[in-house]
């Protein structure tokens, strides 16, 4: 058990690094931003950003969701599979890059052709192959194309900026990681750089394979990007403060990660008798993480605040005690979400995220004007809640069901 253990957290360690160095690299950048530009400049950016990320989850069309369990699943149908996603991201990503870009540059009032530049750099980081190599359990790869090559990318652009270059440097160069971790990703794996012809003549197909991922995932990047627009439409002084606070700790999410990219083979590849202790562990784990991980960012980011953004914003405690309770709930809905695919009831986390989406967007809306950032942490929170209930719901019912046919496992 023990010497398990040992394994799965060198294993867990491993995944850690690329989200870790991916998430550090824009830390590389913020501070040159807020040096040169001040809170006006990183608003921007922090605009660009979120509407980027819409675009880039809806465009990765469920992939990073169903993807590698798929891959693990049939190995040696797995670049075939890679083809068709690639072809069919493609299509989608391209279009809206345009979309996202032109967007971020009407609803910022200074930098538009920063928040342009970034929101297109990151909708463009869609075609990642990084879930191919997830479901090949080979993270190595990851680091190696993606994760390096945009650490050094995004290291120039901070230099630059820092000498007096344009805030679009920061843009540009997640623009140009986003094609470098496709080409070399590639490579690397043996796979397509391009897709085939047949892959293009099979994306209205696979658009409809993915349709009820793709819709949930869509609905729920809305509520977690979007709250940043409706913060700088609604109140346009409070955006600067939402962005320190949202952006961090989007960046720790996406290092918490690690876990869940571990999980997607290892509960994937579990038999019947074991899948129970899988499915509550797999729960646990992640809340576990989120508890940690929200309490080390209540303490950590008040003190660190200042030097990431210049003294420009200060951050109180008590909002990121409030941010901490959120990743907390993202961090066990994520658990939940990892069980729903396994037991092959993806349609449950679509579900769940129109719900979240239901409470969330209006709820920030709402709530941030006369409560300000507090009152919209404390409605993303009830938003997260109300998708994970659901997604309880579902499995309980499922359990039952179970039990009433006399088997012992989901």
């Amino acid at each position: 058990m023990i010497r398990r253990g040992l394994r799965l957290g060198r294993s867990v360690a491993l995944y850690a690094i690329t989200p870790a160095l991916s998430a550090a690299a824009p830390l590389m950048v913020i501070p040159a931003v807020t040096s040169r530009f001040g809170a006006d400049g990183w608003a921007s950016v922090a605009t660009g950003l979120s509407l980027g990320l819409v675009a880039a989850v809806v465009g990765e069309l469920g992939w990073a969701i169903v993807g590698p369990q798929a891959v693990a699943h049939d190995v040696d149908g797995a670049a075939r599979l890679y083809d068709q996603a690639l072809a069919a991201r493609t299509c989608v990503v391209l279009p809206l890059a345009v979309v996202v870009a032109a967007l971020s540059a009407c609803v910022v009032p200074v930098h538009a052709d920063a928040a342009a530049w970034v929101a297109a750099g990151v909708a463009l980081g869609a075609v990642s192959p990084s879930w191919y190599f997830v479901g090949l359990a080979r993270p190595v790869l990851i680091l190696l194309t993606e994760t390096l090559p945009r650490i050094v990318l995004l290291a120039a652009a901070a230099a630059g900026i820092a000498r007096g270059g344009p805030l679009a440097l920061y843009g540009a160069a997640l623009t140009v990681a986003a094609v470098a971790a496709v080409a070399l990703g590639g490579r690397a794996g043996g796979v397509r750089v391009f897709p085939t012809r047949s892959a293009f003549r099979r994306v209205p197909r696979t658009l409809r394979e993915q349709w009820v991922i793709t819709t949930g995932r869509a609905i729920s990047s809305l509520y977690k990007a979007v709250p940043t627009t409706v913060v700088a439409l609604v109140t346009p002084d409070l955006i600067a403060i939402w962005a320190a606070l949202d952006r961090p700790l989007r960046m720790g999410l996406q290092v918490l990660a690690a876990l869940p990219q571990r999980l997607q083979t290892w509960i994937a590849r579990g038999e019947r008798s074991d899948m129970r202790r899988r499915v509550a562990l797999t729960i646990a784990l992640n809340s576990g993480l989120g508890m940690v991980a929200g309490c080390a960012f209540a303490v950590v980011m008040p003190m660190v605040a200042p030097f990431l953004f210049s003294g420009s914003i200060h951050l109180p405690p008590r909002l990121c005690w409030l941010a901490a309770l959120l990743i907390f709930v993202i961090c066990t809905g994520r658990g939940f979400g990892l069980v729903m695919v396994a037991r092959r009831r993806a349609g449950a986390t679509s579900a769940a995220a129109l719900v979240s989406a239901g409470v969330g967007l209006p709820g920030v809306a709402l709530a941030v004007g006369p409560v300000g950032v507090d009152g919209a942490l404390i409605a993303l929170v009830l938003a997260e809640v109300a998708g994970i209930a659901l997604q309880w719901i579902v499995l309980r019912r499922e359990s039952a069901t179970s039990l009433r046919k006399g088997r012992l496992s989901w």
